[in-house]
C-alpha cells in the first residue's frame, strides 16, 4: 500500500512539472581543477560565479603582459615608431629576437608580445611608454589600483620572476576584464597567427592560446609560464550573447587547458544574463496637471542569473517632487535594484514625454485682474503727465505775454 502511495506521488509530481512546461534544472557540480588559484567571472557585469584561493598572491608569469598591453594602448599610438634598446635585446626568455637600434611600430610589438609572448617586445614597449622599466612599473601599479586590483604589485612588464612581482586570480580577472573592453586589445588576443618581419629575420607569430582553436567561442586572452608561477592562463569565451572569463594560476602543462575549459563550462552551464532594464523602457506613469507622464529608465542594466537557483531582484523607485512644465528627457528620480537587500545597480529615471503647464481658471482671472489694474494705473499716470505738461505750457505763455507788454 505504501508503495502505491509513493508511486502516485511521483506520478503526480511529474504530471505537474510536465503540465506546466517546467523542467527541473540541476546545478552542475563545481569544477575540480589542478590549479592553485582560479576565478570564473561574467565579463560584462564583472560578477564572480566561482573561485578558488582568489585572493592568494602568486607569480603571474606572462599574464602580466595583459596590463602592459592595456597601458600601451591607452598611452601610446599604434603607429608609434619604437627604437629597440640594448637592454631590451638582452632580456631573457621567449623573444622575437629584436636587434639593438631596430625600429618597430608599437602595433607590431604588441602582436609579438601577446601572441608570441615576446619578453623583448614587452621590454621595448615599457621603455617607450614609461621612459624606463621602473617608470613603467609605477604606471602599472597605479593602473592596477585604479581597477581595484589592490593585491597586485608588478616590477617588470613581462612577468619574469622577480621579488615583489605578484598578483591574485581575482586581481588578474579585474585587469583582464578592463583590457577586454578595449576593442584593439580584443582584436589582437583573438588573432591566431600574424606575419612578422624583423631586422634580421621574418617568421609567423603563433598565438600560444590553444583554446582559440579548440574551445567554441574563445576570444582570448593570454598564456603564461615560469617555474615559480607554474602554468597560467587567462581565457575568455562568448556564446549566445554570454561572455565568461576564466583565470587559472599555478596549474600544470597537462591540465591548464582542461582546467580553463572546466571553468568556462561551469559559467555557461549554470548562469545566464537577465535583462532588468533597457534604455527608454517605461516603468510607470504619473498624472501631472491632468496629463499622463510616462517614466522611463535612461540606461541598460543586466543581472547574472543562476539557472538552478534563480533570484528575483526587487525594485525601489524614488520620484523627485514634480510640477509642470517638464521637458522630455529631464531627470525626475532614480530606480534601484536589490537582491536580499544588497544593491546590485541603479539607473536614473527620466520623463518619457513632455508635460505642458495649464493655466487654471483662478490663474486666468488673476492674470486678467492684474492686467486691468496695470492698465488703470498706466491711464492715471498718463493723465497726470498730460495735466502737468498743460500747466507748464499755460504758465510759459502768460510769462511771455507780460514781458512783451513791458517792452512796449
Amino acid at each position: 500500500m505504501k508503495y502505491w502511495k509513493h508511486l502516485i506521488a511521483i506520478i503526480t509530481l511529474l504530471s505537474l512539472v510536465l503540465g506546466t512546461g517546467l523542467t527541473p534544472v540541476l546545478a552542475e557540480q563545481e569544477p575540480n581543477i589542478a590549479a592553485e588559484a582560479a576565478v570564473v567571472m561574467e565579463l560584462n557585469s564583472g560578477q564572480v560565479v566561482w573561485s578558488k584561493n582568489e585572493n592568494a598572491t602568486r607569480a603571474p608569469a606572462s599574464t602580466t603582459k595583459i596590463l602592459t598591453a592595456l597601458l600601451a594602448l591607452e598611452k601610446g599610438n599604434l603607429q608609434d615608431q619604437v627604437t629597440i634598446s640594448e637592454d631590451a635585446v638582452r632580456v631573457e626568455g621567449t623573444r622575437v629576437y629584436l636587434v639593438a637600434g631596430e625600429t618597430q611600430t608599437l602595433e607590431n610589438l604588441l602582436y609579438a608580445m601577446l601572441l608570441n609572448s615576446a619578453n623583448d617586445a614587452a621590454y621595448a614597449i615599457a621603455e617607450h611608454i614609461g621612459g624606463s622599466i621602473e617608470g613603467f612599473a609605477r604606471m602599472m601599479n597605479e593602473k592596477a589600483r585604479e581597477l581595484g586590483a589592490v593585491n597586485t604589485n608588478f616590477v617588470n612588464p613581462n612577468g619574469l620572476s622577480e621579488e615583489n612581482h605578484y598578483t591574485t586570480a581575482l586581481d588578474l580577472a579585474l585587469i583582464a576584464r578592463a583590457a577586454m573592453e578595449n576593442p584593439t586589445f580584443r582584436e589582437i588576443v583573438a588573432t591566431q597567427n600574424r606575419p612578422w618581419t624583423g631586422a634580421e629575420w621574418s617568421s609567423t607569430l603563433i598565438n600560444g592560446n590553444k583554446l582559440l582553436a579548440s574551445y567554441e567561442g574563445t576570444i582570448g586572452v593570454k598564456t603564461g609560464y615560469t617555474r615559480e608561477a607554474g602554468w597560467c592562463l587567462v581565457s575568455a569565451a562568448e556564446r549566445n550573447g554570454e561572455t565568461f572569463l576564466a583565470v587559472v594560476l599555478g596549474s600544470n602543462n597537462n591540465q591548464v587547458w582542461s582546467d580553463s575549459t572546466a571553468l568556462l563550462n561551469y559559467g555557461f552551464n549554470n548562469y545566464y544574463t537577465q535583462t532588468l532594464a533597457q534604455v527608454g523602457q517605461v516603468v510607470g506613469q504619473l498624472e501631472i496637471d491632468k496629463q499622463q507622464l510616462d517614466i522611463a529608465v535612461n540606461g541598460d542594466l543586466t543581472f547574472l542569473q543562476s539557472k538552478s537557483n534563480p533570484t528575483y531582484p526587487a525594485q525601489k523607485i524614488h520620484i523627485d517632487p514634480l510640477k509642470a512644465p517638464l521637458e522630455k528627457g529631464s531627470k525626475i528620480g532614480e530606480i534601484k535594484y536589490t537582491v536580499d537587500g544588497k544593491e546590485i545597480g541603479k539607473l536614473d529615471l527620466v520623463a518619457h514625454n513632455s508635460i505642458e503647464r495649464h493655466i487654471t481658471l483662478w490663474e486666468g482671472w488673476s492674470v486678467l485682474a492684474t492686467g486691468i489694474i496695470l492698465l488703470l494705473f498706466l491711464i492715471v499716470v498718463l493723465r497726470f503727465i498730460v495735466r502737468k505738461r498743460s500747466r507748464r505750457y499755460s504758465y510759459g505763455s502768460y510769462g511771455r505775454l507780460r514781458r512783451y507788454q513791458s517792452f512796449n
